[in-house]
């Protein structure tokens, strides 16, 4: 064989050799790509995604609520303050009238005042004129003393009252800032959430149900604000924050009601099948008229009705009935919420 052509041959047989190697990868990517990720890992990567951006919203919350806190705090301390400078001014307005008409009394019969006391020819009448024309000066002067004192308290109110204002317009401030952040958060949450519950439910998973409970706001965001300062008020349960619309379940077996909840606006009441009522509040939306309803089904959905800054539910968990006093349901909630 010649040179030329051996040369050739081999150059042929190593084409060959590394279209072969070359095409070992692609015989074989099919097969890799139909094995795909692993249900169960994937399902875990999506809830770990959700838990870290409910966690970034609770957070958003938190702050949330405490700026809420601040602000109706201080406006409930404004509205204090305020009565009490309406109340010290009518009260100074009556020391004044007090002082003014002894005043012309005290002159037009000053004369009169000592006859009285000296002009009686009866001791006994005397010494009684004295002890009432006494008793009067007392009574005047102490008027006037009050007036002084009070005029000191109101110029101290006012001065308090003025800081207050100002500190006021700062905590709106805040608040609408805080606001800002919220929606961000609760937005990234639902997303992260609602991608999560589709993949629950391609592999067939419903709502969890946690000590015989399921979530009222299932992927809202919530803080431990129960307790804290509202507009005349303290806080009787906790704001679960989600978009406008997001469904509210019913936590348990039981009777619903609906009805206005003052400046809960609109209000929905689960007596439960276990003795517990269950209140939602704020609601944008009744679903379904009064009725029997079963564990997990849709009774209302999320707005921002009443009293509200922010779209979000009040929930309530009451033992013993509606007029029962409340628990605090953060621990029940961050228990059936996962």
């Amino acid at each position: 064989m010649r040179v030329g052509r051996k040369w050739a041959v081999c150059r042929v047989l190593f084409a060959l050799g590394v279209l072969t190697t070359a095409a070992v990868p692609l015989a074989t990517s099919p097969a890799a790509a139909q094995l795909g990720p692993d249900p169960e890992t994937e399902l875990n990567d999506l809830k770990q995604r959700a838990d870290a951006a409910r966690h970034d919203a609770n957070d958003a919350a938190e702050r949330y609520t405490n700026a809420q806190s601040s602000f109706e705090d201080l406006g409930n301390k404004i509205a204090e303050l305020e009565q009490k400078i309406a109340q010290g001014e009518a009260r100074r307005e009556e020391l004044r009238g007090i002082a003014e008409r002894r005043a012309i009394l005290a002159y037009k019969n000053q004369a009169t005042d000592r006859d009285l006391v000296f002009g009686s020819t009866n001791p006994a009448e005397s010494a009684r004129s004295a002890v009432l024309l006494d008793r009067a000066n007392q009574a005047d002067n102490a008027a006037v003393a009050e007036m002084a004192a009070l005029n000191t308290q109101l110029a101290v109110q006012r001065d308090r009252h003025a800081e207050d204002s100002k500190d006021y317009n700062g905590y709106r401030q805040r608040l609408a800032d805080e606001r800002n952040v919220l929606d961000e958060k609760v937005t990234a949450a639902d997303l992260a959430y609602r991608t999560l519950q589709a993949r629950r439910a391609a592999e067939g998973l419903g709502a969890p149900v946690v000590d015989g409970l399921v979530c009222p706001v299932p992927g809202a965001s919530f803080s431990n604000d129960f307790g804290q300062p509202r507009t005349g008020h303290t806080h009787q349960g906790n704001d679960m924050f989600a978009p406008m619309g997001t469904p509210n379940l019913a936590v348990v077996n039981g009777n619903i009601t609906y009805g206005p909840g003052g400046s809960g606006g609109n209000g929905a009441y689960l007596e439960g099948d276990n003795g517990v009522t269950y209140i939602y509040y704020h609601l944008s939306e009744y679903v379904g008229p009064p009725r029997r309803v079963a564990q997990g089904e849709v009774v209302a959905k999320l707005g921002m009705t009443g009293n509200a800054g922010a779209p979000h539910t009040h929930f309530e968990i009451r033992p013993g009935g509606r007029t029962a006093p409340p628990t605090n349901p953060y621990a029940t909630i961050v228990k059936i919420c996962q």
